[in-house]
């Protein structure tokens, strides 16, 4: 399986595109419109595919299509059931988000517009797009600045990966998706200042949910992540303090760090969304709402969750006991 962790994470240095790059999607049956549509005037969606067409006609890409549900604008030249079969689990993880999120202390709200998705046929075409290559485990990326989720069909790629392709696509796309979803719900906010852990801690929460299994729903423990430390000896295990991983993006991009760095970054997301820890998580996401630099990110944790040094001690224990679980 790719790994979301690796990549370039345009997102944590601010750099031109600002997206998390990962995954991709299955093909599957179209939705339709529905009752339930954000107000928008028939001509936000032409403005909206204008650059997404230009695009494709600038760097010479062919037989963009387009679909919308309820939730969602899907452009691209794949196939017609991957572009539908995107929106599909679009709108099904849109529901389940809505459902896990709606304790009004989260403060999640409906997207002002539909939210774009561009799918592309194959890797080729997603590069060319792209402007680009992309690495071998790359399937797509949700974009921060143009607020786009673009993806391409994993199916037929020539990396050799362990587990399927569609499994692959639905994994990636879940992942980006929760990141394009926490950006456009209120529950983090695209102009302001958040730390990686966060908002990957938070997509990690979620990215195993399955439409096809009630069970592997948001916060159930990830295994793949926690298998990063089930070879370490917790007294002398590689351990980023909490301090750090706050304040420190870049251990989520450099290839030495970013492993431990998102293993560490679900367990602190995962630890904080407990019930006993849910309030001053809650509490803590609606002061980063108010934050456009990264100056307060030490005193903001601080105050939300008490003496950090503690904090990450019990991070540590929680994290080993799930590892010791595992085993």
């Amino acid at each position: 399986m790719p790994d979301t962790s690796s990549g370039r994470d345009r997102y944590e240095q601010r750099m031109t595109r600002r997206g998390w790059l990962a995954g991709s999607l299955l093909g599957g049956i179209g939705l339709t419109a529905t009752a339930d549509e954000p107000e928008k005037k028939a001509d936000d969606a032409e403005a909206e595919l204008a650059p997404i067409l230009a695009r494709a006609r600038n760097v010479k890409l062919a037989g963009f299509r387009s679909s919308r549900t309820p939730h969602y604008l899907a452009v691209g030249n794949a196939p017609d059931l991957f572009r539908n079969g995107a929106l599909e689990v679009c709108e099904a993880l849109f529901k389940e988000y809505r459902k896990f999120f709606g304790d009004p202390k989260f403060a999640v709200t409906q997207p002002r517009q539909r939210l774009t998705v561009i799918a592309l046929k194959n890797r080729q075409s997603y590069q060319t797009f792209l402007g680009e290559a992309a690495g071998a485990d790359v399937g797509g990326h949700y974009d921060l600045e143009t607020n786009q989720l673009v993806i391409f069909d994993f199916r037929g790629d020539a990396a050799d990966f362990t587990v399927p392709a569609t499994r692959i696509n639905s994994f990636t796309l879940v992942h980006e998706g929760l990141h394009q979803l926490s950006f456009n719900t209120g529950l983090l906010d695209r102009n302001g200042d958040v730390p990686v852990a966060i908002s990957e801690g938070l997509a990690m929460y979620g990215e195993l949910w399955q439409r096809s299994n009630h069970y592997a729903s948001f916060g159930v423990v990830n295994r793949g992540r926690l298998e990063v430390l089930m070879n370490e000896e917790e007294d002398a295990a590689a351990w980023f303090p909490v301090a750090r991983l706050l304040t420190r993006d870049d251990l989520f991009s450099d290839p030495k760090t970013r492993q431990l760095a998102y293993a560490q970054a679900w367990v602190l997301v995962h630890y904080l969304m407990s019930i006993p820890k849910r309030p001053r998580f809650q509490a803590y996401l609606r002061t980063l709402r108010e934050r456009r630099t990264s100056a307060q990110r030490l005193q903001d944790a601080a105050r939300s969750f008490g003496d950090l040094a503690r904090l990450d001690k019990e991070l540590k224990r929680q994290a080993f006991k799930q590892v010791r679980a595992l085993s």
